[in-house]
């Protein structure tokens, strides 16, 4: 007989099952669920852990140790680069959004992927022919890094001189990037 890798007890098991809602004990092995209620005790053995909830509610869910929901959501209602991977597309999608967005003060969005840039990370001269005529800024896919054109840099003060932020880095056009690295 198998026996259960864990078995939580001692709260209220919420399972997603409209027949059965709640119950107060799980018993689970290899990822899966092999008894609710009463019957997830027959499921102990020598090896098992039992966690007790101590009163605690077990919610079933894919878990994320990091997620933005909100911001997530609010990048979505920019220009939206999720759907594609290619520079092409990156190039089609921000020029129509910019063009179909006139009186949008901030080109803003997110989406992209680092590998589609030799070197892996966006330029922003790419940027500023696609919207010249105001600032543009786009979140990468994973949230870690920004795209910004150059009225997006004068906006925020950020020039060849500007350090690098603490824990990150400001990514510079060749000749600038020569002259850091020359010292």
């Amino acid at each position: 007989m198998t026996h259960a890798d864990w078995i939580f007890s001692n709260g209220p098991v919420h399972t997603m099952d409209p027949d059965h809602p709640r119950t107060d004990a799980v018993a689970v092995a290899d990822g899966k669920i092999l008894a609710l209620g009463a019957d997830a005790a027959s499921w102990r053995g020598p090896a098992t852990e039992f966690i007790d909830l101590a009163g605690k509610a077990l919610l079933p869910g894919f878990q994320d140790a990091h997620v933005h929901p909100l911001a997530g959501g609010l990048q979505l209602l920019g220009c939206d680069l999720s759907g594609v991977h290619s520079l092409d597309e990156y190039r089609a999608l921000i020029a129509d959004y910019a063009r179909a967005n006139p009186s949008v003060e901030w080109v803003q969005g997110a989406g992209w992927y680092g590998d589609v840039f030799d070197g892996g990370f966006p330029r922003r001269a790419l940027l500023d022919e696609l919207v010249p005529d105001r600032p543009a800024f786009l979140i990468s896919h994973d949230g870690h890094g920004a795209w910004v054109n150059s009225r997006a840099l004068e906006l925020a003060g950020i020039t060849d001189t500007t350090p690098n932020p603490d824990g990150g880095i400001i990514a510079r056009d060749g000749a600038a990037r020569r002259d850091r690295h020359a010292h």
